[in-house]
Formats: C-alpha cells, sequence, structure tokens
C-alpha cells in the first residue's frame, strides 16, 4: 500500500492526518517514509535559525525560502517512527547540506546510507553570458527574442524564465513583449506567448498554467523558483537564469530542461560586478573558504568548465575557479572514463557560444538541435535586429531671469489668455473649467523655462508645448506663444525693461564711480607700497653694509690674532730646540766619559790579567826548575 502526495504542511499541522498517522493501524503498515527534495530541510534550517538575513544569496532565490516552510520543522516529526527507514531524495545536496539536515533528523553515520546517483546532464549546455543592462531591468533579454512576425509563438522554443523576485517575473514578461513587438501582453493573462509563475499565483492560475503549457498554448514561462519544485516538466528545451545566484539552486532549475531525451540549452545571464561582491578571480584569495555567498560569485567569474564546477560544488561544497584544481580535475577524468561527452559550455568552447549567442533570435523548434550542434554553421539574419530602447533625452534645466514678481504676472498672463481661447474654442459654457487642461502648474512650468522659450527674437514653440505636457486643442500653443509676445509688447513688461536699462544704467554709472575710486585708493595704496619698499631696501642695504664691516673687522682681529698665536709658538719651538740641543750636547759629553772611563778600567783590568800570567808563566816555571 502506498500513501503519498502529502505536503510537508499536511504532515505537521493537520489534525487528522497526525491521528491517522500516530495510530496503530497505520505504524503497523507504515514500511518506508518518502520526503522528496530533501534540500529544502537544510534551507529551511537556515531560515528559522534566521542564518539567512546575513546572506545575499538569499534575496536572489525569493521563492525558494517561501516556498515549504514546513520543510524545516520536519526533523522531530520523522523521528517518531518507531525505526521506520527514511528515503531522503535531492538532486542537490552538498555536503554542508547533508551533515545540517542529518543533524536536524538526529541521525548517526551509522543510520545513514548514501546512494550517489549520476547528476550530471552531459545534455544540457550551459553558456554564461555577462549582462549589458541593470538586473532590474531585464534589458538583456531583448537579444533573445525576435519579433512575432519572424517567429510565431507556436514555433518557439519552450522555455522557463527564472528570475530572483516575483516582480521581476512581470519585468521579463514586459521585455519579451517589447522585443516581440507585442506591447502591453504582460497583462493577458491568455497571452500565446508568455505566462507567469510564482508563489503567489493563485492555486486555479497555477493548474490553468502548468495545463496550458503542457498542451503547448504558449511556449515561455517567466517564473520563480516555485515553478518545477516537485514537478517534472518533459517540454521544457530551455531555461534562462537571470542574475547571480546560489549554483545549487541553478541546477534544479536548469536541470528542469532537456527532461526528454534531447539536448536542452540553458542561459545564465550574469552580472558582472555586484555591490560589495567578489567581481573577479583575484577577490578570492588561495586556501579561503567559500560561504554561501562566495560561491554564487564564484561561479559568475569562474574559468573552469561550468559542468564541471557545478558538479564539484554539488560534491565537494566550492566552486572551483580553473581546471586545475584538484577536485575539477578529478571530475573531468571521472567523466572521461565514463565516456561523457566534450562539454561546450561557454567555458569550454567560447567562440561557438558567442556564435550561439549572436544567432540565437532564430532560434525555433525546426533548427534548435541544429543550432546547440553546429552555432557556427548557421549565418546571422541580417533583418532581425536585437531592439534598442529609446533613451529619453533629458531635458537642460530652464532658467527666468525674471524677479519674481514679474515671473507671477506673466503666470497670471498666460492662465488668463488660456481662458479666453478656451472659451473662444468650447463656446461660452464648456464641460469642464479652463485650469482643469491647463492651470498654474503649467503657466509655471512655462516661466521656469522662459529664457529658453524666447531667447532673444527667436520662439521656440517645441519645447513651450514639452513644457507643458502637449497640447490639449488645435492652436493652444500658438494661442500661449503669442500671450507672450503680447505680455512682452505690453507696457508693464516695457516699464519692467526701462527700469531694467535705467537700473543697469545705474550700476554700471556706480561701478565706473566706484572702480575710479578704488583706482585712486589703489594708486595710493601702490604708493605706499613703493615707499615702504624703497625704504626696506635701504635698511637692509645699510643693514648688509654694517654687517659687511662688522665680519671684516671681526675678519682682521682673527687675522691679528692668529699671527700673535704663530709668534708665540715659533717662540716656544725654538726655546725648546735649544733645551733639546743642551740636552743632547750634555749627554754626548756624559756618554764620552762614561765610556772613556770603560776603556780605562778595561785596560787596567788587562793589564793586571796579563800581570797575573806572567806571574803564573814565572811561577810555572820555578815549579818546572824545582822538579
Amino acid at each position: 500500500m502506498v500513501w503519498g502526495g502529502q505536503s510537508p504542511e499536511v504532515f505537521l499541522n493537520n489534525s487528522l492526518f497526525t491521528e491517522m498517522f500516530f495510530s496503530d493501524e497505520f505504524q503497523d503498515m507504515l514500511a518506508l517514509i518518502v520526503v522528496d527534495e530533501a534540500h529544502m530541510i537544510y534551507l529551511w534550517g537556515l531560515v528559522a535559525s534566521k542564518q539567512s538575513k546575513f546572506l545575499i544569496i538569499f534575496d536572489r532565490h525569493q521563492d525558494q525560502a517561501i516556498f515549504r516552510p514546513s520543510y524545516g520543522l520536519i526533523g522531530p516529526r520523522l523521528m517518531a517512527t518507531n525505526h521506520v527507514p527514511v528515503l531522503l531524495l535531492s538532486a542537490t545536496c552538498r555536503p554542508l547540506a547533508v551533515s545540517a539536515i542529518t543533524t536536524s533528523l538526529m541521525l548517526q553515520p551509522t543510520d545513514i546510507h548514501m546512494i550517489e546517483g549520476e547528476l550530471t546532464r552531459p545534455e544540457i549546455r550551459l553558456i554564461r553570458v555577462s549582462m549589458n543592462f541593470p538586473l532590474s531591468s531585464c534589458d538583456d533579454l531583448l537579444r533573445i527574442f525576435a519579433p512575432h512576425t519572424t517567429t510565431a509563438a507556436k514555433d518557439s522554443v519552450p522555455m522557463i524564465i527564472y528570475s530572483g523576485s516575483r516582480n521581476r517575473t512581470f519585468q521579463v514578461m514586459k521585455v519579451v513583449n517589447e522585443a516581440r513587438m507585442t506591447p502591453k501582453h504582460e497583462y493577458d493573462p491568455n497571452d500565446g506567448f508568455i505566462r507567469r509563475f510564482h508563489s503567489v499565483t493563485g492555486d486555479d492560475e497555477k493548474e490553468r498554467t502548468m495545463d496550458g503549457f503542457g498542451k503547448g498554448q504558449f511556449p515561455v514561462i517567466s517564473a520563480t523558483m516555485a515553478l518545477g519544485l516537485g514537478q517534472n516538466l518533459k517540454r521544457i528545451r530551455s531555461v534562462v537564469h537571470m542574475g547571480r545566484g546560489d549554483p545549487a539552486a541553478i541546477v534544479q532549475m536548469v536541470g528542469r530542461c532537456g527532461r526528454d531525451g534531447k539536448i536542452g540549452l540553458g542561459i545564465l545571464f550574469m552580472e558582472p560586478t555586484r555591490k560589495n561582491g567578489r567581481n573577479n578571480i583575484q577577490d578570492f584569495e588561495d586556501g579561503m573558504v567559500q560561504n554561501d555567498d562566495g560561491r554564487m560569485d564564484a561561479l559568475a567569474v569562474t574559468n573552469c568548465c561550468l559542468r564541471i564546477a557545478l558538479t564539484v560544488d554539488n560534491k565537494v561544497g566550492y566552486v572551483p575557479l580553473s581546471d586545475e584544481d584538484t577536485y575539477a580535475l578529478a571530475e573531468r577524468k571521472r567523466e572521461e572514463d565514463l565516456g561523457f561527452p566534450k562539454c561546450k559550455c561557454s567555458n569550454c568552447a567560447p567562440e561557438e557560444a558567442d556564435a550561439l549567442v549572436n544567432i540565437i533570435q532564430q532560434m525555433n523548434n525546426e533548427n534548435f538541435d541544429i543550432l546547440l550542434n553546429n552555432p557556427c554553421a548557421i549565418q546571422k539574419d541580417p533583418s532581425i535586429v536585437i531592439m534598442t530602447r529609446k533613451r529619453k533625452q533629458k531635458l537642460a534645466r530652464g532658467t527666468c531671469r525674471y524677479p519674481e514678481y514679474m515671473a507671477k504676472d506673466l503666470q497670471q498672463h498666460l492662465i488668463h489668455r488660456f481662458e479666453q481661447f478656451y472659451h473662444d474654442f468650447l463656446g461660452p459654457r464648456p464641460e469642464f473649467p479652463g485650469s482643469f487642461f491647463f492651470g498654474i502648474v503649467q503657466a509655471e512650468a512655462i516661466v521656469s523655462s522662459i529664457d529658453q522659450i524666447r531667447h532673444g527674437d527667436e520662439h521656440d514653440v517645441t519645447l513651450l508645448e514639452r513644457v507643458i505636457g502637449g497640447q490639449c486643442f488645435d492652436g493652444q500653443i500658438d494661442a500661449l506663444d503669442l500671450a507672450i509676445t503680447d505680455w512682452m509688447d505690453g507696457e508693464y513688461y516695457q516699464s519692467y525693461l526701462l527700469d531694467s536699462i535705467r537700473f543697469d544704467q545705474f550700476i554700471e554709472a556706480e561701478g565706473q564711480r566706484v572702480r575710479t575710486e578704488m583706482a585712486a585708493e589703489l594708486a595710493q595704496l601702490q604708493e605706499k607700497v613703493e615707499s615702504r619698499r624703497l625704504a626696506e631696501k635701504k635698511a637692509k642695504a645699510d643693514a648688509r653694509a654694517l654687517e659687511k664691516a662688522l665680519v671684516a673687522a671681526a675678519r682682521a682681529e682673527e687675522r691679528l690674532r692668529v699671527a700673535e698665536d704663530r709668534a708665540t709658538e715659533r717662540a716656544r719651538i725654538a726655546e725648546e730646540r735649544a733645551a733639546e740641543k743642551a740636552y743632547i750636547a750634555e749627554q754626548k759629553k756624559a756618554t764620552k766619559a762614561c765610556e772613556a772611563q770603560e776603556k780605562a778600567a778595561q785596560k787596567a783590568l788587562e793589564k793586571a790579567q796579563k800581570a797575573e800570567e806572567k806571574a803564573q808563566k814565572a811561577e810555572a816555571k820555578a815549579d818546572k826548575a824545582s822538579g
């Protein structure tokens, strides 16, 4: 027996279901509990713990967090089932999410058996496109769609355009209709090309939209993440995602195309820069741990194969920034071993990606496969031109040189003259008063730009019409222009001009007088300054002369002192030399006397020795003679 299709809200909040679920009869039959989209347990754990307040990534996918709030509270209920197995299914569950879910469900590692299926979708071609316009405008979609006269709705490729907010889904519809030259069709709930789907869409409208899309009544849906969760839409051939976002969420959204076995196209529009974000690879330091916002920015700038980058993010929890990343190399080898076809993402085949984007407006059901497989073989149709939005020219700020009392008089004059024109045009009893069409606001607008409307003899009636928002009646602008002319030719304005001329003449004369007085004062000041300059110059010269004299005297005194010191030094040296000579002479004399004494002593010693030797010889002879 299978009991399926119960929402988390029913599982948690429905008293009848709770009573049945915990009854002995139902518990005896309960063999397995299956939770689809299990990654929502993790996401709602972040919301419940208020961690999402600090992550920009949650604002990027508005309906991701509000679609099933009960997912975040489902853990305790699943644990009260007497060891009944729980099967959790998810296509995107990073290691961090797995850890958070097991913690929420109070599971031990020994209680878990992971079965990993093949999540890589080689049949989907991923193209990352740098946005040229602000995300809020969605104007980058103008280069995707051709006019309805070129590609009919029935020939258009089935597509979902995902936006981060519910309000932006309407802006997407507006831009798409502008590109197809079907303005205002976004207000038609039964439009045959594009409709929208988000969490606040009514249940009946959601069902009608999904049923109509499935039957081919229209080819494009503008949606948030609320579309696709728990649904299997096999008709979709292409998915467009607007702006940076959570890589795991992007995998979920892009994975909704190509489910019929045919190739699919995922177009990822990414802002080149994000405020306070990491906008180039150099912003990521080596070994930096990527939080959810970091993963979002990494996907927007990585040079790694997009297919591999998203797979590594799902398996390991971060987006590699280059193909030389260890996990990226391992994933590439795994894909090669499994015989996956060569990736054709915008990082792996940039030239083909550029060619594809260049001709994507020609995309239709008939040529879609050819366009994806070999975009370079298709010639661009010169008749299809990307729509460019006309920029409104900013009007130069108007000016009015008249004083306030003159400006108010002109305003009242214009209002009075329009009343005359109005009654002449519609008769004495019109249905609405003249101020309904031309009042003080319009009069003030004219007067505030009167310098530009009347520049010399030129009458700029085009500007006159523009500042009041256009004429309501034929001849209105000419009547107002004539009213301005009459006012300028009138006595009041001419008197003002005469007063202005007199005032200007007075100002000129007064200015001349002031300039003359100032010139005289300036001459006096210059004379005083010159006198003071000469006095200061003379004082400086005298000071320099005195300084030179003092320096010369000091130098002469110094020379005299040096000469005296030298004479004294020479006398001292002479005395020292004389004393040294006398000392040396005495030393020589003493040395000679000592030497003479030593010689005399030596001679006496030698004589004594000789005399002793003779005595010894004589004694020896005597001894010899006696013997």
